[in-house]
């Protein structure tokens, strides 16, 4: 197989990417290899305005598809451990974001992905494609990947690392060692809003910052994501999947479906436990929630300083990949669609070269490395019981990154 710009990682930053590209130059050829199946899994998560803007100028169809799915969870209730009102509120929600940041978008992780991949071309994303490494030459890259049918070798004038944080590209490309880890261990899921939950729609939490803690959001059609925090010391990372686990830990290490359904029950397990103190409310969330639908990892991130390639020859990261985050600003998602538009703009201009590539970092590297750096840091604060559930909001206003404005995508002239 032969393309211009393969891409691994079926993420929102390999999916965005691939629009990008194509709208930028739809002479350029593209392939998105994912090495999961496209289905329901993960949490909610919410697209800021800078990553808003940021979409629509990719593609302004792609924004109105999203929209469909977006919620306004307003109403907040927050419980401590032991399951006492802490905070209520019907405007707002938890940090104050839902009302003072517009335009936004929250959603299901899925639903971006799946209607970034029904927007694409029939052909261009390959499920069940694992990353197995590639050989970079002058004239340019040849890319292996694992499929259910044996190995497979694909021809392509640039690579595009958008395989999350764990990026077995970055680690080919840089062989900088894994993240760091934080000392956190996350479950993620979505599931039916349970019968007696304390309202009907909104963000509901358990817990403390920096402590043991869940946090729930609706999502609409009836379904609930609840993302729950745990502090798990570095010696039992192993337990948890180690200092390599994916987000989506299907078919990983070569496994099949079925291994990953097997390990199911034992996450839901081990999240259980962890909260068998916790109220009724919390038990019967997590104990009623399908295994295979719960995901499992460590909380890692890089500091800006270890992250300051995002391209070298004809090899790209883009997202996670290129400046790994964490959970805290909410700016993950939003500065994969900045990345992403910057990387179809590059190559618009000037091709599949590896001049599109150094294009793209001297424009890329200066406004995603702030961002990374306050996300890090802010959550460091509150492990450490420095930050309140508003510190996002602030950081996020003061630092000028909601504001940012994207040139929308013309596609190159013939």
């Amino acid at each position: 197989m032969k393309v211009d710009v393969a891409v691994i990682g079926g993420g929102p930053a390999g999916l965005s990417s691939a629009h990008a590209i194509r709208r930028a130059n739809p002479d350029v050829t593209v392939a998105v290899f994912e090495r999961s199946d496209i289905r329901p899994r993960g949490a909610s998560f919410g697209v800021l305005p800078n990553g808003i803007r940021a979409l629509e100028a990719i593609d302004p169809a792609l924004l109105v598809s999203l929209q469909r799915h977006h919620t306004s969870p307003e109403k907040a209730r927050r419980f401590d451990a032991a399951g006492t009102l802490v905070f209520s509120t019907d405007e707002g929600g938890l940090s104050g974001m839902s009302q003072a940041v517009k335009p936004q978008l929250n959603l299901a992780w899925h639903s971006l992905q799946r209607e970034l991949a029904q927007a694409l071309p029939q052909g261009v994303l390959h499920t069940q494609h694992r990353f197995l490494g590639y050989r970079e030459a002058a004239d340019g890259v040849q890319v292996e990947l694992a499929t259910p049918q044996g190995v497979r070798q694909v021809s392509a004038q640039l690579l595009v690392g958008c395989d999350g944080g764990q990026s077995l590209v970055r680690n080919a490309l840089l062989d900088d060692g894994p993240p760091n880890y934080l000392g956190v261990a996350i479950w993620r899921a979505v599931r039916p809003v349970p019968a007696d939950w304390p309202i009907d729609h909104g963000w509901v939490s358990y817990g403390a910052l920096g402590t043991s803690s869940i946090l729930t959001s609706t999502l609409g059609n009836g379904t609930l994501a609840w993302q729950a925090f745990v502090p798990w010391p570095a010696d039992q990372l192993g337990v948890i999947g180690g200092g390599r686990r994916a987000y989506i830990q299907e078919g990983e290490e070569g496994q099949g479906n079925q291994a990953a359904g097997d390990a199911g029950p034992q996450r839901l397990a081990r999240v259980l436990a962890c909260f068998d103190a916790f109220p009724d409310a919390v038990k019967q969330l997590i104990a009623g929630t399908d295994p295979a639908a719960i995901t499992e990892h460590g909380q890692f991130a890089r500091d800006a300083e270890q992250c300051q390639t995002y391209a070298k020859g004809r090899v790209a990261l883009v997202g996670d990949a290129a400046h790994m985050m964490t959970p805290t600003l909410a700016q993950g998602c939003s500065q994969a669609l900045e990345d992403a538009l910057e990387l179809g703009r590059a190559i618009g201009c000037l091709g599949p070269t590896p001049a599109a590539l150094a294009e793209y970092e001297q424009i890329r590297l200066p406004m995603a490395s702030p961002v990374q750096a306050a996300s890090v840091q802010l959550f460091s604060d509150i492990l450490k019981g420095k930050a309140k559930f508003t510190s996002e909001l602030e950081t996020n206003r003061r630092e000028g990154f909601l504001d940012r404005l994207h040139a929308p995508l013309r596609p190159a002239a013939a």
